[in-house]
């Protein structure tokens, strides 16, 4: 696509340096990453050319993938103009918008202000460059020029042919003051990326042809090594062999890549295609060489990223699919290897005469100074990640070769490796349970105190997930205590009580064991979520397409790839995987605060190895029982718990502070035995050479040490250490290599080999494990527990489980919209200033300050008195209900007086009673289905009736919506309105219930505003969506006349009337159904069936509500300070629980607890619930029908004490509203 890039005028002397007066640029098709550098690269290039371009000439000069169009016009004012476009911009219509720009400068800027730049204004440049882009606007007002003829005085040179004799622009690009380190690397990458100027869509298209052409032959043989098992004494887990398959070459996968996604397209198409979407002409290089050199890929050429970035972009496109599925396959099966795999090292260096580790220390790895993480990474991150190293790596310290832990995501950390270390943390109690915030991994308790933060998370997650997992209520009307008992045991099978200890541990194994399997899963999706979401730069870049290496897919001879066949780690992952250059500031501190105390105030670069095994043996043994360990002087309280604003001031902190870059000279000095004992080990394991790694990766072993770090101050040391680049060892070559620049699909930005690396370690780690591939099943962890492990990408943070999990267990510190929450991994200021620059609308939606910590609004109070909880509702001044709030939210209005819509509606009360009665009796007839026999009828009564008469009534009467082709899809969009407004207490499901329910009332509004809109006739009656409320449309739009309504306020006004409470009319009414479905209140029912109008509502009465109401509590926040509820002090932002369930028991009238107006007002609940409910239980011989299809699948769970009634979906989600309920009647 042609493209201006900058315009520049300047001054150039014959002699001497050039000066820039003014200039302009567009850097929109360039990432945020790459605009600073361009920015600063645009003008210095424009110098360049035009000191070097004689006066009263014109040229073009070609650099990479752009090309300068210059014009020194000379004479009195020594002006001279730059242009810089892509290669694909006519020349002609540059020079003439060029010689345009000299005139209208020189007319408009006085001479006398040329020798202050910084005062010269000149916007005119900017409507030139955007006025432009199109060269036909220049070429058609500008023929003017037409006598210019180019082909003689237009010269066409690259930019070295411009250059004086001796100058290189390398050299100028090093020297130059005006452009920072960052942009000359950034200029040194561009360079290794060249691209034929000649490679337009249809010369892709052939080319890429021809190569898919080429290489749709089988691939070549490789020589494989030997497995893992070949050559290490310790088996496997498996029986299986992990030598890489032959068919899973990069040959292979690129030519499925260009035979399946790009053979097809039309030239047009793929030039469309190359324009709108992230497959840059660019990348083509990185592609290329992946063909040419499949078993040695040049990671510099950045095929990884490029890959990426190509598949988050275009996730859920048809066209590319297939190439979705063979990249995860490719990224899945080759870095299999490493963990089946040793490298064996081919270098013959003698240990003698490698440098001393010390020296190598501080002479490559001692830090500096310390820099901030470029891609924006918080120290949380690698908090998380060293959960990850200590869950597959921990080395039995009397024998090396040893691990002690499995390779698995099994969380060994807080269940321990053994019997023995698990039985010290579970509490045996037959309900599945750990000791509070205990775990069992001691080495964590001497890390950054957010990993142990982290882990007591976990523990919580696992408590939650076992309480919420396994009970079944029976009973609606039995009263609970604080005792957390978990009431959904979806099969039923566990007890409250034991005969015998034996039947009691026997249920709580069963029930530890899902859990941890649902912990694990929790723990998996956090690392391909979010983890690997920061390591390619995905949530950075607001994308939620993510790796899946856990689903099945096939082989090309279409047998399943294998999955869980287990994995082995190995001692060159335990190498890669220590990242001390990324320890932050604070963290740094942290530790050196530690280490003094620990060797008296010992000089860190004295100490030795013999001096840390000496402290290792005294100093770092724990108390023995987990129930007594603590960290960062954190205190237990009497439950065994933390605090919570403990923790989350750890983990908040964690998150604020940016982590230190990856680079050579990185690692505090406070770590300087740490890592002399780390390049002690990996020469008494053997380890291989960096090259040698590389090479076993696919990876293009290094020439040089310039090549492997261009810092001259760092490869010239090595040089001097280690002689030859293959001597180069493993753990100092990936400790020093030079840092990828962040770009996209690149958010980690550690060395390249690492970077190469890292990926297959997260992917393999899951694709091999059994238990969360093959065994990840809903039967192992439950329906709920699988459902619940899964990804929501549209929860604000684009796919974070630790999202879920920090709002689960510190709700009261992390509030909905927290960018704590929604972006633990990243540095908040650096997100917040990222998305402003690439996303100004969304940056509003986030709360980007860090929450506040008050520990007196930790407690929330639970009242359950009818008192106390009316006085709660009733106190809008102190315990305002926030609906407002929410519906301003969700329509944009919250101050509309929507009383006149309820004034309206009850005016035809008698008229939508006989509506809903009509229409219940019609969805039974349609929806029933029976037996064999024909004479057993049975329906959902619930899910085909209840739930959808009010979305009947509201389409088809009120609103002249289309029902569609599902209305139940309908249904479950009015459902999250009255749940987001109402019922809104879950801050994880707070983004998704607010942005559905936005979408729902911006269809409503659309149609509502479409119809009120338009002249309402007898002609409008044949649309079928409007015909039938045409009669009370034609009214309300009279009525909002009368009350001075415009149609952007009638529509809310009849949104919030009828659709946020459709939902709450639907439980109402299920409830009585389920009340009355009781086989002791036979008698009751039929009462009800003879009786009609008022006196089934004085029947029907409110005897359900007290037993089962619709509501069973509402959270409440105080907007006021020294509140008084029953004696009980609730500060400002304090919360309070109103427990409606209790507070109902024995009331004369109880409560509903819902907002009374709407479908749920006193008049239209009560004329319309009693004749749809006789019409119901008025069916022959009406039961339940048998098994669980005829209960409520429910549950309930102790909420600070108090009971609270929650439903299970048939996806197996939490909801507040019924959604099944099956009856049988005769016909």
């Amino acid at each position: 696509m042609v493209h201006i890039f900058s315009i520049s005028i300047l001054k150039a002397p014959s002699s001497g340096a050039g000066t820039l007066l003014a200039s302009a640029s567009d850097l929109s098709s360039f990432s945020f990453f790459q605009r600073g550098s361009i920015a600063e690269f645009m003008p210095f290039f424009s110098k360049t050319v035009a000191e070097r371009t004689p006066q009263g000439q014109r040229q073009s000069v070609q650099e990479n993938n752009y090309t300068a169009h210059v014009y020194n016009r000379g004479g009195p004012e020594e002006l001279a103009a730059v242009i810089i476009t892509d290669q694909e911009y006519p020349v002609r219509p540059a020079f003439s918008l060029l010689a345009k720009v000299l005139d209208d400068f020189v007319a408009k800027i006085p001479k006398g202000s040329w020798d202050d730049p910084a005062k010269i204004s000149f916007p005119e440049l900017e409507s030139y460059l955007s006025k432009y882009q199109d060269p036909r606007q220049a070429d058609t007002i500008m023929r003017v020029q037409a006598e210019l003829d180019e082909t003689k005085i237009v010269l066409h040179k690259t930019i070295e042919s411009v250059l004086q004799r001796g100058e290189k622009l390398d050299t100028l690009v090093d020297r130059s003051n005006h452009l920072s380190a960052q942009s000359k690397m950034f200029y040194k990458t561009a360079k290794k990326v060249p691209i034929s100027k000649f490679c337009s869509a249809r010369a892709l298209k052939s080319i890429l042809s021809k190569i898919a052409a080429v290489l749709s032959c089988e691939p070549r043989l490789h020589t494989i090594s030997s497995t893992y098992q070949d050559i290490s004494p310790h088996s496997s887990p498996c029986s299986s062999s992990y030598i890489l398959p032959c068919h899973c070459t990069y040959r292979h996968f690129y030519s499925h890549l260009l035979i399946m996604s790009f053979h097809t397209l039309h030239p047009e198409d793929l030039d469309q295609h190359i324009r709108t979407s992230p497959l840059a002409l660019s990348d083509l290089p990185g592609y290329f060489d992946a063909l040419e050199h499949f078993s040695s890929i040049d990671d510099r050429k950045f095929l990884l990223e490029n890959m990426v970035t190509l598949m988050s972009r275009i996730s859920g496109s048809s066209i590319f699919s297939s190439l979705s599925r063979k990249l995860q396959d490719t990224l899945i099966d080759i870095p299999n290897a490493p963990y089946a795999r040793s490298v064996p090292a081919s270098n013959i260096t003698p240990p003698a005469s490698l440098p001393s580790a010390g020296l190598v220390f501080d002479t490559l790895l001692a830090r500096d100074e310390f820099t901030p993480h470029p891609g924006g990474i918080s120290a949380l991150f690698f908090a998380f990640a060293d959960l990850i190293i200590h869950s597959i790596f921990n080395t039995n310290h009397a024998d090396p070769t040893v691990n002690a832990t499995s390779s698995y995501l099994d969380l060994s950390i807080l269940y321990g490796n053994s019997q023995k270390e698990q039985d010290t943390v579970r509490c045996k109690d037959g309900r599945g349970g750990l000791y509070a915030d205990c775990f069992a991994d001691s080495r964590l308790l001497h890390m950054p105190p957010a990993v142990c933060s982290l882990l007591v998370v976990l523990s919580r997650n696992h408590n939650a997930s076992r309480l919420v997992l396994f009970a079944r209520n029976a009973d609606p009307s039995a009263q609970y205590t604080a005792q957390k008992i978990l009431e959904i045991n979806e099969r039923g099978i566990y007890k409250t009580s034991f005969a015998n200890d034996a039947e009691k541990l026997a249920q709580d194994d069963e029930i530890f064991n899902r859990a941890r399997l649902v912990n694990c899963g929790y723990f998996m999706q956090i690392i391909l979520g979010d983890y690997v979401g920061a390591i390619l730069g995905l949530v950075r870049d607001g994308y939620s397409w993510r790796l899946d290496p856990l689903s099945q897919s096939r082989e090309a001879n279409h047998e399943l790839s294998p999955r869980g066949e287990g994995n082995v780690v190995s001692i060159e992952f335990n190498l890669l995987y220590r990242w001390h250059a990324t320890l932050s500031e604070q963290d740094t501190a942290w530790t050196e605060n530690m280490f003094k105390d620990l060797f008296d105030g010992q000089d860190f670069s004295t100490l030795t190895i013999e001096d840390f095994m000496r402290v290792a043996h005294t100093k770092l043994i724990p108390d023995r029982d987990p129930r007594e360990w603590t960290f960062d002087g954190l205190v237990r309280g009497a439950d065994g718990r933390f605090k919570d604003s403990d923790l989350a001031t750890i983990l908040q902190n964690s998150t604020s502070w940016r982590a230190g870059a990856y680079k050579a000279r990185g690692i505090p000095e406070v770590l300087r035995v740490i890592e002399v004992l780390g390049i002690e080990q990996a020469r008494r394991w053997g380890a291989c050479s960096m090259n040698d790694f590389r090479r076993f990766l696919g990876l293009k072993p290094y020439a040089s040490f310039q090549e492997w770090n261009s810092d001259k101050s760092v490869h010239t040391a090595a040089a001097s250490l280690y002689n030859d680049i293959e001597n180069l060892e493993l753990y100092v070559g990936l400790q020093a290599e030079e840092a990828k620049p962040p770009m996209p699909g690149a958010g980690l930005c550690p060395g390249y080999t690492i970077s190469r690396s890292i990926l297959a370690d997260a992917v393999c780690l899951t694709r091999g494990d059994r238990f969360l591939t093959i065994e990840f099943t809903p039967w192992n962890l439950t329906a709920w527990g699988f459902r619940d492990c899964q990804f929501d990408a549209q929860d604000g943070s684009y796919g974070g489980m630790l999202t879920k999990l920090l709002f689960r267990t510190l709700p009261e510190y992390y509030p909905r919209r927290s960018a704590y929450a929604h972006f633990p991994f990243l540095d908040p200021a650096f997100m917040q200033n990222l998305m402003a620059e690439n996303n100004k609308s969304l940056v509003g939606e986030y709360i980007w300050t860090k929450p506040e910590i008050n520990v007196e609004k930790e407690a929330v109070l639970v009242v359950k008195t009818e008192s106390a909880v009316r006085e709660v509702l009733a106190d809008q001044t102190v315990f305002p209900n926030g609906y407002a709030d929410r519906v301003m939210e969700v329509t944009g209005h919250s101050t509309v007086d929507h009383t006149f819509v309820n004034d309206l509606l009850l005016k035809e009360n008698a008229k939508w009673t006989e509506y809903f009665v009509t229409e219940t009796r019609a969805l039974i007839a349609q929806l029933s289905f029976g037996n064999v026999s024909k004479k057993v009828q049975y329906i959902d009564i619930v899910r085909d009736v209840i739930n959808v008469l009010p979305v009947h009534w509201i389409c088809k009467e009120i609103a002249g919506l289309p029902l569609g082709e599902n209305v139940q899809t309908r249904y479950h969009a009015f459902a999250d309105v009255c749940q987001y407004i109402f019922l809104n207490y879950d801050p994880s499901s707070d983004w998704h219930l607010r942005e559905s329910a936005k979408q729902a009332f911006h269809e409503f509004d659309k149609v509502v505003k479409n119809h009120l809109g338009s002249r309402i006739s007898l002609l409008d009656m044949d649309r079928s969506s409007l015909a039938e409320s045409l009669p009370f449309l034609t009214e309300l739009k009279a009525s909002a006349d009368r009350h001075h309504l415009d149609l952007n306020e009638l529509s809310v006004a009849l949104f919030v009337e009828v659709v946020t409470t459709a939902a709450h009319w639907s439980q109402g009414v299920t409830h009585i159904i389920n009340y009355y479905l009781d086989e002791r209140r036979v008698e009751e029912r039929a009462e009800i069936v003879k009786a009609d109008g008022k006196k089934a509502m004085d029947i029907v009465g409110l005897r359900w509500v007290t037993v089962d109401p619709p509501v069973w509590g509402v959270y409440r926040t105080a907007h006021k300070d020294e509140n008084i509820v029953e004696s009980t002090k609730v500060p400002l932002g304090g919360r309070v629980f109103a427990s409606i369930k209790d507070a109902s028991a024995g009331m004369e009238k109880p409560l509903l607890g819902i907002g009374e107006h709407g479908l749920v007002s006193a008049p239209f609940f009560e004329s319309t619930v009693p004749r749809v409910v006789s019409e119901i239980l008025r069916l022959k011989d009406l039961k339940r029908a048998p098994g669980t299809s005829g209960v409520l699948n429910r549950f309930t769970e102790s909420v600070h004490g108090a009971a609270q009634q929650w439903y299970i979906d048939s996806k197996s989600d939490v909801v507040p509203f019924p959604q099944s309920l099956v009856v049988e009647y005769s016909v």
